[in-house]
């Protein structure tokens, strides 16, 4: 039986006539039938990756091909489908300097049946801390979330008619700088406020500190700062304050140890 967890190039491997049921569900599988990008490209992509990539409903995927391969084959639990996520475009990616901005357009690479995966790789040794990689595809490379992911990346993707622009950011990005302050300035800046309400979430597991935060802006109006003592900079929290109309500005005090100040956006400015 073939699952959504095995990856095509096993698909293709043990079943070599699956190949005629993957482009017949979707035109976008016609790049398998390049040797070499099926070989390189598929060794990394799941059944489930390549459905999501695609555009099409994996368990109509899924079906096609176990009747290929059993033509008695009957589906007998379909998986619910999930809603899509909406996601919003961070401010301070809004906002970036375009020079900050490195841009690899793969396409052309891809069309060539060249895999452009040490392209991106070569792109990524070559980023500074402050820059962000912009890849352009055809399609969504969800594989490369996880690959990045593991070194430190995170990613914000967006569509644009035919084309996917997905943005790869490390930790110490203008997002970070633009949240920061040193420690004199944030003494400071914490001062200003009537009223102090601290928070801390360095012994909690993930995403117990985020939800803490995130419970704990109800108490937060234009007179109260929230301070929050955390043991890394929260840099996913920042979007979602953002949403609901706050503003956060951190220093690190120690390897495991950031200050974090959070406030309504109508508040005071440095």
């Amino acid at each position: 039986m073939i699952t959504k967890e095995m990856k095509v190039s096993e698909v293709l491997k043990k079943y070599p006539d699956t190949l005629e049921v993957f482009i017949e569900t979707s035109q976008h599988f016609r790049k398998l039938e390049n040797k070499f990008l099926r070989k390189a490209l598929a060794s990394r992509v799941t059944v489930e990756q390549a459905a999501k990539i695609a555009g099409v409903d994996l368990n109509e995927l899924l079906f096609r091909l176990n009747k290929k391969i059993n033509p008695d084959f009957i589906l007998v639990d379909k998986e619910k489908d999930e809603k899509p996520m909406i996601h919003i475009k961070p401010v301070w990616l809004e906002n970036i300097s375009k020079d900050k901005i490195v841009e690899l357009d793969v396409r052309p690479i891809i069309n060539s049946g060249k895999d452009p995966f040490l392209d991106i790789m070569n792109k990524i040794k070559e980023l500074k801390e402050d820059e962000i990689l912009l890849i352009i595809n055809s399609f969504e490379p969800i594989p490369l979330y996880t690959v990045l992911g593991n070194k430190g990346f995170e990613h914000f993707t967006e569509k644009e008619l035919d084309k996917f622009k997905v943005y790869f950011f490390k930790k110490q990005t203008e997002q970070t700088q633009a949240n920061s302050l040193s420690n004199s300035s944030i003494e400071n800046f914490q001062s200003e406020f009537k009223n102090l309400v601290e928070l801390d979430v360095r012994d909690l597991p993930p995403p117990e500190p985020m939800i803490k935060i995130l419970e704990s802006l109800s108490r937060v109006d234009e007179n109260t700062v929230l301070v929050v003592h955390h043991h890394r900079e929260p840099l996913m929290l920042y979007p979602k304050l953002e949403e609901r109309g706050y503003t956060a500005i951190s220093n690190k005090i120690d390897e495991n140890y950031y200050k974090v100040l959070i406030y309504k956006k109508k508040s005071k400015n440095l």
